[in-house]
């Protein structure tokens, strides 16, 4: 899913890098590459860590999904602070290229994974012990579900 997300994400900052080039110079360049960077980071880092542990222990997906999201929103709140004291970045083409970007790679993640077909929950298989007695089968068959 990294590459699915990446291919298009990376053609939108060039764009957008492109177009802060233009309306900013140089320094429109400067903070359109790193939004662009953040993006990448940001959602790259996930992509990877969690392939990762569902490679070694499924069961702890959700708690290093959590964890990692935790981390990184910190890290980025205080990635955009110091850029906020910082008066050589543009804010207006830092923070469109990180919107437009971000929409592109979500957009792009979500098309690679709902093309992958994975099912999300496997029904448990059925034991033959676990058969309705005819009882069960007939309270079942009833309106209502039962008495």
């Amino acid at each position: 899913m990294l590459r699915a997300a990446l291919l298009p994400a990376g053609v939108a900052g060039v764009v957008c890098a492109v177009v802060a080039t233009v309306t900013g110079g140089a320094a429109g360049l400067l903070a359109a590459l790193v939004g662009v960077l953040l993006v990448v980071l940001f959602f790259g880092s996930s992509l990877l860590v969690l392939e990762r542990t569902a490679r070694v222990s499924p069961p702890l997906v959700m708690l290093v999904a959590l964890g990692t999201y935790t981390l990184k929103v910190l890290l980025l709140a205080l990635a955009f602070l110091v850029l906020s004291r910082t008066t050589d970045l543009p804010g207006p083409a830092l923070g469109l290229t990180t919107i437009v970007v971000t929409t592109v790679w979500l957009a792009a993640e979500l098309r690679a994974f709902v093309r992958t077909r994975q099912p999300l929950y496997a029904a448990p298989a059925a034991d033959a012990d676990d058969e309705p007695t005819d009882d069960a089968a007939a309270s079942d068959e009833r309106p209502g579900g039962g008495r």
